[in-house]
Parts: C-alpha cells; sequence; structure tokens
C-alpha cells in the first residue's frame, strides 16, 4: 500500500500541473541515436530491466548547455568529438549530443531517456507491432551495448538499451542527479498497457490516473494525462534537487525558463517545470523519501 508521503509528490504534480492549460512549447522532436559512454561506469554485469538508466540532451547550442547545466547542478563535462559525457561527483549521468537541426529554428534542444531492456530486438519488435515506431537501430555501439532509438504507439521517443557491461545501480540519489521520468501522454490507460508489455512493468493507479509503473519492486517511472496538447506527448526527466526555489532563481539568471513554478507550501516536496535555453523540457524536485523511490521516508 502506498504510503500518505508518496501520494503527496503525486498530488503535488497534479495541482502545478493543473496551469499547463494555454502553455506553448516549441519543440522538435529530431531523430538521434543514444550515446552512452562506454560501460556506463559499470563493471558487475548486474541488469534492472525496467530501469531509465541514461538521459542524453540533444542540442545544436552544446556550448550553452554546458554553461548552464554545469552552474544549475554542478555537472562536469568531458568531450569526444560531437558527443559529451556528463558527469556528477566523477560519476557519468547523461550526454550531450551536438546535431545540427533540420530547420533555422535554435529551440529544437530535447531529452532523450534511455530504458533498460533484457533484449534490445525483441523489444524493438514489441514496439512495432503495438504501432510504435523505429527510428535508428537495432545496433550495437563499441562497447556501450545494443541500442535502438524508438517512439512509443503515442508519439514519446525514448531509447531501448542493453548495455554490454551492467546497468548502474540502485542506490542514494544525489542531488542533481535523475530522480524519476515521467510520461505525458494523450491516452495513458493506454500507455500503460504498452510498457507493461514492453518491459513487464506491474503497475498502480494514484490519484486522477497517475500511473507509476514498477519493476524489481521498485517505482521507475510515472504516467500521467497531458494537460496541453501544445506541449507534444513526451518521456521528461525529473532531476533531484534540494531547494526548488533557489534553483528556480537561478535557471531564469542564467538563461532558462521556469515555465511551472513551484507552488502550495503545505507540501515538502517541491516540483518545478523548467526549460533550458535552447527549449528542453525538464523538471525539478525535492525529494526527503527513499532513495530508491518505494516505501516510507527515511527514519
Amino acid at each position: 500500500m502506498l504510503k500518505n508521503n508518496n501520494k503527496n509528490m503525486f498530488f503535488l504534480r497534479l495541482i502545478i500541473f493543473s496551469g499547463l492549460c494555454g502553455l506553448l512549447i516549441i519543440f522538435q522532436s529530431g531523430c538521434s541515436l543514444i550515446q552512452p559512454p562506454d560501460n556506463l561506469e559499470v563493471k558487475n554485469l548486474a541488469y534492472h530491466p525496467g530501469k531509465f538508466v541514461w538521459n542524453e540532451l540533444v542540442t545544436n547550442d552544446v556550448a550553452t548547455a554546458k554553461s548552464y547545466y554545469g552552474q544549475l547542478f554542478n555537472w562536469t563535462f568531458e568531450q569526444r568529438g560531437q558527443y559529451t559525457i556528463v558527469s556528477l561527483n566523477d560519476k557519468r549521468i547523461g550526454g550531450i549530443l551536438d546535431i545540427k537541426p533540420k530547420t533555422q529554428n535554435r529551440h529544437a534542444a530535447h531529452w532523450i531517456s534511455s530504458l533498460s531492456v533484457s533484449d534490445v530486438d525483441q523489444a524493438t519488435s514489441i514496439v512495432l507491432a503495438n504501432g510504435g515506431k523505429v527510428h535508428k537501430g537495432p545496433e550495437n555501439i563499441d562497447d556501450r551495448g545494443r541500442v535502438s532509438l524508438v517512439s512509443d504507439p503515442q508519439g514519446a521517443q525514448f531509447s531501448l538499451i542493453h548495455t554490454k557491461m551492467g546497468d548502474p545501480s540502485d542506490g542514494p540519489i544525489a542531488d542533481g542527479s535523475w530522480l524519476w521520468h515521467e510520461l505525458w501522454t494523450n491516452n495513458p490507460n493506454d500507455s500503460v498497457v504498452f510498457y507493461q508489455e514492453l518491459a513487464g512493468y506491474s503497475a498502480i493507479e494514484e490519484l486522477d490516473s497517475y500511473f507509476i509503473l514498477i519493476a524489481e519492486d521498485k517505482w521507475r517511472a510515472g504516467i500521467r494525462n497531458l494537460f496541453d496538447q501544445d506541449l507534444k506527448q513526451r518521456w521528461v526527466p525529473v532531476i533531484k534537487v534540494n531547494d526548488v526555489r533557489a534553483i528556480s532563481i537561478l535557471a531564469k539568471q542564467l538563461g532558462g525558463k521556469v515555465l511551472i513554478e513551484a507552488e502550495n507550501l503545505d507540501y515538502s516536496d517541491q516540483v518545478a517545470l523548467l526549460a533550458d535555453p535552447s527549449g528542453a523540457l525538464f523538471m525539478i524536485q525535492e525529494w526527503s523519501g527513499m532513495d530508491d523511490l518505494k516505501g516510507d521516508k527515511k527514519k
């Protein structure tokens, strides 16, 4: 049974995102291949199917992205040609891919999340059989593993990956790292069915059709209804922070936007929706619960 503190997190999101109606974000989906660095800092060959194990920013303004995220979350960067490896506290957590947009619109940035699966080829076939699309792959990338870039039947883009050296382990989540992943969709019920077949999730429903996807008895992702059709169906990563309001102020000073401000002082785990200077959406959230997002808060 879910505890009240966990319910509060999702209820808070519903309150905050009820203000999305009428919000217009310029967003270009584009197609790119996820390129996680070799072995993802893991060497134990342990796998966690259903866990999002990597996030990649696709942008045509890498310099601005590095300045923005570096100052906002203390991320550091290692350049490898057109690809930039993102690290936090000397641990690799993501990447930045430099692309040239198909149009002159410079606000063409977006985040793509990589979902761990046991068999990328089989998972890709499931995507196709259920009305999704395959943009690139499956293919092997050096020592990184097997990868396929796809979209679900509702159009949300993500990557399937089976890493060669294993997935990042579950454990404490540092400020500035990935806390959660949330799917915004026009049809939450159908999306739940699709991802259950794709990744073997079990699911529980919270308030107002907010679904929590569970694998290995751990919360892995959420699915919610898309309030504003201008926002495009997508996966949105959530970054853990110590102070949502302070990070929001800094984000604006660095050239980003706070699209939905943190509200409702009755809740301790504040949430806000941000866009970086090139338009890529992500959320920030305080989280005082279990680091693995399961059960009660720590005592």
